[in-house]
């Protein structure tokens, strides 16, 4: 990603002087091994700013002097930003406490530099090295930094040692930290920093940021059912879900990130994102792979139809075989023309590119891989990070996220419907000159018009085929907050409208949100991970909900009206952010839910309960300490219980007592 400033030259050669200068007489200074090293400039400007992420404080002058210092200037949108967090990892593992890498996250867009979400995309990423939230670009303007990413090595002195901008550098910084700790030898700070990382705090969840979503209608390989089919990103796996039950049908993938075909849960895949069923399978763009799978939902088997599992730099790709050609990042696919194609949102080349299942070719269909928002037909177009695909009859809609627009490709050619430039984006509805959205990432279609995930803003919009104007169905531009009864989310990444239902992902919830067109309600989609059909499927070896507790069996009439309380232990309270979730079912069948916006009030009423039903009661919570750094526990509940037909004598509730300690 590159930034467009009008002094960008002017920037150039300040930070090639700032460079030089913090290099002054770096090889007389590293030759001596009396002089003490020391606390420069370079440390105060990364310790100049207080907000950090995974670890217990914000790191002082002190802490940095004496290490070789590897700066990642980033941003969460940025694909290529994406790019080198392996090659940190890599690093970071193959050095150990020799090299201390730190993130300087220097925000694009008006999302990004709110604390709380670049902690979701910390733990989204698996990030595991401190953090700086440097919003206000103090950092970055210290370093004369010009694009995400650009990284910086400095050596033990306090001094700029290399500047590496772009991906593709992990070569280079590992030969240059080598040389570093052989010149510096006995003589390097490695004390450990006071790592704490985000993922230690972060709440179990059944999902772990599920990026797209997927319908697929009367399934054979499920006896006929439909399924929600959701990627579960971080968890590295598909699920088919039965929305009616919240049964899982199917896992695709393992526990683990990887790169093998196999059947089902054996197989691995990399942080999956889009996906298109037709006809008993279902194709996936497994972005971390850099590949296209193929899951062949009546056997189970999972095999690569695209890529090799490295990154693809070529932009002109054309017509070779899809199983040789490298990818990048795919987001994204889509069934056009016909269901004999299949569209690739290629957002680490800028680019669409189309897979013919019939001659197993591949190749470019729009943008000449710049990075930018030029029309036309190719390769005059240019994209800007393609995330979402939808066709609609003969066109193709898609989401260029890093412009944040919405175009269409006809006739060869691409059209801009909303959106003007890398730097133009806010939360605004009307027509297209006007109408703003901020980095889109999910789409849907039908006759009444354009569904939008717009991520950053919160919310799901609609795009108006007739009239052309963006509206807002969802949301307000800000993020989820317990407090508040209005629906909002928090990073939507995809949304799909069907039978008069919104199916949203929304992403850093963890969380399905199921949102009745009609009524204006929204219900959280609760999942089981193990089929649980029948009443006595406990009986029938089910695997028990997490952390389940023992808990006395509800006591109740037919017709009485019940009330059931969350007791929760003193000095704790029920997360707002996590997937808490409480289910009543009827006989089998799932008949109300409510998921944290309603639970937080720790008491609901349930629905009139009938003579000669059978009923169960099941749920899980999430709850923490009222206080900084708290710890946070999950535990679950399930009951089944039959109303009494003669009178019994109670109080009409049910109690669910969460506890502190095991």
């Amino acid at each position: 990603m590159r930034l467009r400033f009008r002094w960008i030259v002017l920037l150039v050669v300040i930070a090639g002087s700032v460079a030089m200068w913090f290099n002054d007489g770096k090889k007389s200074l590293r030759a001596s091994a009396n002089v003490k090293l020391p606390i420069t400039n370079m440390h105060r400007a990364i310790a100049q700013e207080g907000e950090w992420l995974n670890v217990s404080r914000p790191l002082l002058n002190e802490d940095l002097r004496g290490r070789i210092i590897l700066l990642d200037f980033w941003t969460f949108c940025c694909i290529n930003c994406m790019h080198i967090i392996p090659d940190l990892q890599y690093l970071e593992h193959t050095f150990g406490n020799n090299l201390t890498v730190i993130g300087v996250h220097s925000a694009k867009f008006l999302n990004e530099k709110d604390k709380e979400n670049i902690r979701s995309a910390v733990l989204r990423y698996g990030i595991e090295h401190p953090v700086v939230n440097d919003a206000s670009f103090r950092i970055w303007n210290s370093f004369g930094v010009t694009a995400w990413p650009s990284l910086i090595l400095i050596n033990p002195l306090g001094k700029i040692e290399s500047i590496y901008s772009g991906e593709g550098h992990r070569d280079d910084i590992a030969r240059d930290v080598a040389s570093l700790i052989e010149d510096y030898k006995g003589r390097l700070n490695t004390t450990p920093l006071p790592i704490e990382l985000e993922r230690t705090k972060a709440p179990e969840s059944v999902l772990r940021y599920p990026g797209k979503l997927e319908i697929g209608k009367k399934i054979a390989a499920y006896k006929g059912k439909d399924a929600l089919f959701i990627s579960d990103s971080s968890n590295n796996r598909i699920l088919a879900v039965e929305e009616k039950t919240g049964n899982v049908l199917g896992i695709y993938g393992g526990a683990k990130a990887g790169f093998s075909d196999g059947i089902a849960d054996k197989a691995l895949f990399s942080r999956p994102q889009g996906m298109a069923y037709h006809n008993n399978t279902l194709y996936v763009a497994d972005t971390g792979n850099h590949a296209v799978r193929m899951i062949n939902l009546a056997s189970g088997s999972v095999v690569t139809i695209a890529g090799t599992g490295k990154q693809g730099f070529d932009r002109r790709v054309s017509n070779v075989d899809a199983r040789e050609a490298n990818l990048s990042s795919p987001w994204d696919i889509t069934f056009y023309p016909d269901h004999d194609h299949l569209v690739i949102a290629m957002a680490g080349l800028h680019q669409l590119w189309i897979y013919d299942m019939v001659s197993k070719k591949i190749g470019v269909l729009a943008g000449n891989g710049s990075e930018s928002i030029d029309d036309g037909s190719y390769p005059l177009n240019s994209l800007s990070q393609p995330n979402g695909l939808v066709a609609l009859g003969d066109k193709l809609y898609f989401v260029d996220s890093e412009t944040s627009s919405l175009r269409v490709f006809a006739d060869d050619g691409v059209t801009t419907l909303i959106g003007s430039g890398l730097f133009d984006f806010g939360f605004k509805d009307g027509e297209k000159g006007v109408a703003l959205l901020q980095h889109p990432i999910g789409i849907d279609a039908d006759q009444e018009g354009i569904y939008i995930a717009d991520s950053y803003n919160h919310s799901i919009r609609k795009y108006d085929l007739k009239t052309g104007k963006l509206s807002t169905l969802y949301g307000d531009g800000k993020r989820f907050d317990p407090r508040t009864e209005i629906l909002r989310f928090n990073e939507p990444n995809d949304v799909l409208h069907q039978n008069g239902k919104f199916y949203v992902a929304d992403t850093n919830a963890n969380q399905i949100r199921i949102i009745d067109q009609k009524t204006g309600k929204a219900e959280t989609l609760a999942i089981q991970l193990k089929p649980k059909n029948t009443l006595a499927a406990k009986e029938e070896g089910e695997t028990p909900l997490p952390n389940l507790k023992s808990a006395p069996v509800p006591q109740v009439n037919a017709q009485q009206e019940v009330i059931v309380k969350l007791k929760m232990p003193e000095g704790w309270k029920l997360n707002p952010n996590a997937p808490s979730y409480l289910l009543l079912s009827e006989d089998g069948i799932n008949i109300k839910q409510w998921d944290n916006r309603i639970l937080k009030g720790l008491e609901i009423l349930l629905p009139s309960l009938k003579k000669g039903k059978h009923y169960r009661l099941y749920g899980t919570f999430y709850f923490c300490e009222k206080k900084d750094n708290a710890i946070c526990r999950l535990q679950s509940y399930d009951q089944r219980f039959t109303p009494s037909e003669t009178e019994l004598k109670n109080d009409g509730s049910i109690a669910i007592e969460l506890q502190a300690k095991d």
